[in-house]
C-alpha cells in the first residue's frame, strides 16, 4: 500500500490527517509500521476439496458423537480383549494393537486440527485486512466531514489520543 501524496490534493483536512500520524511528510499515513502483505490479502472463495473433507472430520473429531462412538468401540474391543465373548475374540495381547491405533489416529487428527487453524487465521488476517482499511477510509471522510462541519479536528485527534493512551494504561 502505497502513502498518498498531498501536493496534488493539498486541503485543510488532508493536512491535519497528515500531522496525525506524528510526521509532516506529505503523506497521508505513514503506515510502515504495519505488516501488509499481498499473501495475507489473498484469500481464496472457494474451498479446495482437501480443505473441505479436513474440516468435516475435524469437525466430527471435536463433537460429543466422536467421543461417544470411541466409547462404543473401546468397550467392544476390550470386551473382546478379556474373553467375554469367548475366548476366540482375544486377539490383541497386551492392547498393542488397539495402541498403536488411537496413536495413528490421534497423529492425523493433530495434523489435521493444525491445517484447519492455520487456514482459520488467514482467513482471520484477511478479515482485519479488510476491517483496516476500511476504518482508515472512514477515518479520511471523518476528518473531511468534520474539517467542512467546521469541527475542530485537532482537539479531538487530541481527545481521542487521550483516551486511547488511557485505555491501554488500565490494562
Amino acid at each position: 500500500m502505497t502513502n498518498t501524496d498531498l501536493s496534488a490534493n493539498s486541503c485543510d483536512a488532508c493536512r491535519i490527517i497528515d500531522e496525525s500520524d506524528g510526521k509532516v511528510d506529505g503523506h497521508m499515513f505513514n503506515l510502515d509500521h504495519w505488516d501488509i502483505s499481498e499473501e495475507r490479502m489473498h484469500f481464496k472463495r472457494f474451498r479446495s476439496r482437501e480443505e473441505k473433507t479436513t474440516d468435516k472430520v475435524t469437525g466430527f473429531a471435536g463433537s460429543m458423537k466422536f467421543v461417544y462412538l470411541h466409547l462404543v468401540w473401546f468397550f467392544i474391543w476390550i470386551m473382546f480383549h478379556i474373553g467375554v465373548l469367548g475366548s476366540s475374540g482375544q486377539f490383541d495381547v497386551g492392547y498393542s494393537t488397539l495402541t498403536m491405533i488411537v496413536s495413528l489416529e490421534a497423529i492425523f487428527l493433530s495434523t489435521l486440527v493444525m491445517v484447519t487453524q492455520n487456514r482459520q487465521a488467514k482467513k482471520l488476517e484477511s478479515r482485519s485486512q479488510i476491517d483496516f482499511e476500511s476504518n482508515l477510509q472512514s477515518l479520511v471522510w471523518s476528518v473531511h466531514i468534520a474539517d467542512k462541519l467546521g469541527v475542530d479536528v485537532k482537539h479531538v485527534e487530541a481527545l481521542c489520543a487521550e483516551v486511547i493512551q488511557e485505555s491501554r494504561q488500565s490494562k
